[in-house]
C-alpha cells in the first residue's frame, strides 16, 4: 500500500497534526472526515476521493494516532473536538461539514457542541451519545477492546477484530477489503500507551444532557448489526437531536463506510447537498 506523505498543521502548543485532502478547483464547501478507535485517516480510503469531487474533503489524524504527534497525559473526546476546531482554524476554514464515525462521532458531537459556528452539517455514524444511554456491547466484544492482542502481528490482529465487528462473513466475502484493513494497521500501528489514552477518552465520552442545545442540521447512519455499539445508539440520537434524520443499513456491521460504501457516500452527498 502507498501511502502519500501527510499534510501537517501545527497548533499552538506546538503539536503537529496530520491530515490528507482532497479538493475539486471549486468546491462546494468543506467536509472534515473523523475516524474511530486506534483508526487513521486512511480508513477513509473509500470516502476521501468521491467527496473530494465535490468538496474540499480533510481526513484527520487524531492526536496519539498515525502521522500526528502523540501525547503523554490523558485527554476527552472534547479535547480532541477541540485539535479538530484548531486545524480547522489554521487552514483557514471557518465553517465545516463534519462527519465522525465511532469515536470520530463522539467527536464529532463534541466539536458541535463546543464549536457550533464552525459546524454546517453533522454526520455521525456508527456512534453514541455515550453516558449512562449508551447500549454496551455484548461483553465478548468489549474484552476484545480492552484486551487488546500485541501477539499476534499486527495487520493480522486487526483483520480478526474487524472481522469481529463488521457484518458476519463479511470480510471473508470481500478479501480485498479485509486485506486492505491490515495494511492500514500496519502503517504506523498505534502503540499500547496511546490505544489506552484514546479508550479512556471513548469510555469517558457522555453528551447526552446536551443532545437539546444541538441544532445543526445531522444525519445519523447506522448498521442494523453493528456488534459494538449497537444500533440502539444510533435511534437514540435521532430520537433526540432536533430534527434529525436516520438512515439504517441492513446486514451492515460497525463500518458502513467500507461495508456499504456506495451507499453511504450516495446518502451523505445528498445530505450535505439537500
Amino acid at each position: 500500500m502507498q501511502v502519500k506523505t501527510p499534510s501537517m498543521v501545527t497548533l499552538a502548543d506546538g503539536r503537529k497534526m496530520a491530515y490528507d485532502e482532497v479538493s475539486p478547483a471549486e468546491p462546494k464547501g468543506t467536509v472534515l472526515l473523523l475516524t474511530g478507535l486506534a483508526s487513521k485517516r486512511l480508513g477513509w480510503y473509500k470516502q476521501l476521493e468521491e467527496f473530494g469531487r465535490y468538496y474540499r474533503t480533510i481526513a484527520l489524524d487524531h492526536r496519539d494516532v498515525g502521522d500526528s504527534d502523540q501525547v503523554s497525559e490523558a485527554y476527552t473526546t472534547g479535547d480532541q473536538a477541540d485539535d479538530a476546531a484548531a486545524v480547522l482554524k489554521a487552514l483557514g476554514i471557518t465553517h465545516a461539514y463534519v462527519v465522525g464515525i465511532s469515536m470520530g462521532g463522539f467527536v464529532s458531537l463534541e466539536l458541535a457542541l463546543r464549536h457550533p459556528e464552525m459546524v454546517e452539517k453533522l454526520g455521525l455514524t456508527a456512534t453514541s451519545a455515550g453516558g449512562t444511554n449508551h447500549v454496551a456491547p455484548a461483553p465478548e466484544v468489549t474484552m476484545r477492546l480492552v484486551q487488546r492482542d500485541y501477539q499476534t502481528e499486527v495487520g493480522e490482529a486487526a483483520r480478526q477484530s474487524y472481522a469481529l465487528i463488521m457484518a458476519p462473513g463479511y470480510c471473508e466475502s470481500h478479501p480485498q477489503e479485509w486485506d486492505m484493513i491490515g495494511e492500514i494497521a500496519r502503517y504506523r500501528p498505534i502503540n499500547p500507551a496511546a490505544y489506552f489514552r484514546q479508550l479512556q477518552a471513548c469510555t469517558g465520552h457522555d453528551v447526552w444532557e446536551r443532545l437539546s442545545q444541538l441544532h445543526i442540521p445531522t444525519l445519523v447512519v447506522h448498521g442494523e448489526t453493528d456488534p459494538l455499539v449497537p444500533t440502539e445508539n444510533g435511534r437514540n440520537l435521532a430520537k433526540n437531536i432536533q430534527g434529525a434524520k436516520l438512515i439504517l443499513y441492513p446486514n451492515t456491521g460497525h463500518i458502513p463506510i467500507i461495508e456499504r460504501a456506495e451507499d453511504y457516500n450516495r446518502d451523505v452527498l445528498s445530505f450535505l447537498e439537500s
